[in-house]
């Protein structure tokens, strides 16, 4: 598996505050990459899983980005299990690139809680 890449800002990110909020990367397998930047992510992972002695697809992650009505950025990671009721939701990541008083760059927040 590649090792991805260390994260590196963006000057053209803080030159243009008209460009969209969230930027995708993507690569799957040998020569497939996706890279786009949007208002709204919803990227899903699935993988194969043997259940009851049937092979099945499993959408196992998924990673939610929105801006909320406030204009906070927001990033969700939800975790699926056969076996669970509910997703988990094991990380929340938010910024507010607007708000030039808040002194927080990142807000994390690792909780494992029920959406």
């Amino acid at each position: 598996m590649p090792v991805m890449p260390l994260n590196t800002p963006s000057s053209a990110a803080r030159s243009s505050p008209e460009r969209k909020p969230f930027r995708i990367g993507c690569e799957a397998g040998d020569g497939n990459r996706f890279h786009v930047q949007t208002d709204s992510v919803l990227v899903t992972v699935g993988q194969r899983v043997l259940r009851g002695g049937v092979l099945e697809m499993w959408d196992s992650v998924s990673v939610h980005a929105k801006q909320d009505i406030e204009g906070v950025l927001v990033v969700e990671v939800l975790v699926f299990n056969p076996d669970w009721d509910e997703p988990v939701r094991i990380a929340s990541i938010s910024s507010r690139p607007q708000d030039e008083t808040y002194l927080t760059a990142l807000g994390c927040c690792f909780d494992h809680v029920v959406p």
